[in-house]
Order: C-alpha cells, then structure tokens, then sequence
C-alpha cells in the first residue's frame, strides 16, 4: 500500500523541479538501494524481486548523479551537516548476488561511484541459498512445467493449502517463514529440485575472492546478517548472534577497519534495545547501520534508511519525487520521525 502511495505521487509530481522538493523537505542525503541488475534471467530473484536491467540502471545513475553527489562511508555521518554543491547520495546493494561483481561494480566503476555490498555471510562461496531465493526457484519450476495434478495435490494435503492450483501454491511458497524454511527443501525433492545443484552450477553468489577484489578496489563492504532472517521474529540472543557472527566473520576475512550492517528485509519492529546493544563493548565496532524505510528521520545515531529501487519499470525519477512528496505529506502530520517498540 505504500509503495503504490509513493508511486501515485511520483506520477503526479514528475513535473515538480527536484531542488524544490529538496528544499521544502530539507533532506539532502539520498539513499537508493538495489539487489541486482541484470538483463539475464534469474528465476532465484525474480519471483522476489524485480530486477532492474542495465539500460534502466544506466538511466537510474545518469538521474542520480544530474542531482546528488555521491559520498562515500566517511562523508556518510557527516552529510547532513556538510556544505555542498548538490546534495549527498550513498547507494548500495543487498544479498552479495554474483551480478554484483560481473555486472554492477563495472558501472560503478566507469562512472567514479562509491557504494557499499552487504553480504549474508552464510552464503558466500555457494554455500547455502537465501529461502526466499528458494521460494523463487520452486515457483519458477511450477510455472515452467506442467506437473500432474497428483503433485499438487500431495502438496495441498501435506501442507494444508486452500486448494492445488498454481495461485495457491504460489502464495505458500512466498508466505512460508525463515523458521519454516526446510520445507523449501521438502518441495525440492518433490519436484527434483536440487537447490545444492542449483549453487554448484549457477554460482548465484559472490565468491569470497571476488568480494575481497571488490574490497580492493575501494567499495564498501557490509554485512546483511548470516543467513537473512527477519530480525524482528528473531529472539533476543538468535537476534544478537546474526549481527554480531557476521560482523566478525567479515571484519576477519577482509581485514576492515570499518564495520556496517545492513537489516535483511527492514528493521521494523527491532525494539530500541537491539540498537544499543550493537553497539556495546562486547559487540565488533560499528559505524553505520541501515534499514529500508524510505526518505524517513530515526533516533538512533548513525542509522540510515534507504529506498527501495526496484519497483518493476518504474524510473528513478518517478521513485525519488515519490519518496519526497510522501515524506513531506507524512510531515504535515508529524509522522515522519520512526517510532520502535
């Protein structure tokens, strides 16, 4: 429902001039978010996903870069008090996907612009795949192929759907939660999809060497949690674990004097006390931390929310006015500080 808000008012406003809605709103630091980038099919993602292609990136940073200035992680706490020409942009991207490396880092490259990758350190090298990765995998072979209706009707009775026709069993496949997640390996075996083989083969991860390379070459890298749970079903210390395990596992392999964090889905719902506990003695050093709440004000120090660029065929234009116009309705009504539990 927001995200459809946000587009309505994009649409509306393409006609209003970007500084002015800088101006009004008074927020000078963009963050655009993305997962891949690609013009090769990728079933693992794009049941999940939309994935954005080269020729609308392109036109996504060519928007960009005509109205912000691009910073990099040092310059990132300090944006907002910082005197510039334009206003700042810090852009990344989540899941460690292989595209990163094979087709986004060159883009970035050519075109001189920073950004962070945030990596689930439970999938680097193909070790293991993302549920919702798998979700995906499992919706595309329904889809694809016409399996007997006995097939799916084993599927309703075990898994009580409503009813064995695609639609339902897509939406159990997208409903089914992190702790339910061996049930996508029940599936596979159900329909001989080995997600193993799938790894093996198609390598839809960054391998460690090409995340170090990337390192090297000056980008930013973070960590996205181990394995990608939602953190606000997580209990406290299983919460804590998944911060602090892959916080150090990259701090070790990489050598990095910087530490950041990236919630994977959002941090909806994390109490305030998770934020002070990340950055406890006990807990490796952390510099910046961010959720995915859109243009939106938060409390807690050194916390950014990004937005979401991947919004099917939308452009950039029309995702960054939208973003503005909803922010400065949201304050209007005073409803643009985050509030946690």
């Amino acid at each position: 429902m927001r995200q459809a808000i946000k587009k309505t008012l994009g649409t509306a406003g393409i006609g209003i001039p970007m500084k002015w809605l800088i101006r009004m709103s008074g927020e000078d630091l963009m963050l655009p978010y993305y997962h891949a980038v690609s013009d090769n099919p990728m079933p693992h993602v794009e049941n999940v996903y939309p994935v954005r292609s080269v020729k609308r990136f392109r036109k996504d940073l060519d928007f960009l870069l005509k109205h912000f200035e691009p910073v990099g992680l040092d310059e990132l706490t300090s944006a907002r008090d910082t005197r510039r020409s334009k206003p700042a942009i810090f852009l990344s991207f989540d899941d460690g996907l292989s595209e990163i490396y094979h087709v986004v880092s060159p883009l970035l490259i050519a075109k001189g612009i920073p950004a962070a990758f945030f990596v689930n350190t439970g999938f680097i090298d193909n070790r293991d795949l993302f549920y919702r990765y798998k979700s995906s995998l499992l919706i595309d072979r329904f889809e694809s192929i016409k399996y007997s209706p006995s097939v799916t009707e084993l599927l309703q009775s075990r898994y009580h759907l409503a009813s064995p026709n695609k639609k339902c069993v897509r939406e159990f496949l997208l409903e089914l939660s992190y702790e339910n997640r061996r049930v996508f390996d029940e599936v596979g075996k159900l329909v001989d999809l080995d997600f193993k083989t799938f790894l093996k083969v198609k390598k839809p991860y960054m391998s460690m060497e090409q995340i170090k390379e990337l390192s090297d070459r000056g980008f930013y890298i973070g960590a996205h949690s181990k394995d990608h749970p939602h953190f606000a079903d997580l209990k406290g210390i299983e919460r804590l674990n998944q911060f602090k395990d892959s916080m150090i596992y990259l701090r070790d392999a990489l050598d990095l004097r910087y530490g950041i964090f990236s919630f994977p889905f959002s941090d909806d719902g994390v109490p305030s006390e998770f934020f002070s506990a990340m950055k406890s003695a006990d807990m490796p050093e952390l510099h910046a931390s961010f959720g995915t709440a859109g243009l939106k004000n938060d409390p807690e120090e050194n916390h950014f929310h990004r937005i979401q660029m991947e919004t099917g065929h939308t452009s950039a234009r029309r995702i960054i006015k939208g973003e503005y116009l909803y922010f400065l309705g949201k304050g209007a009504v005073g409803k643009n500080i985050l509030k946690r539990p």
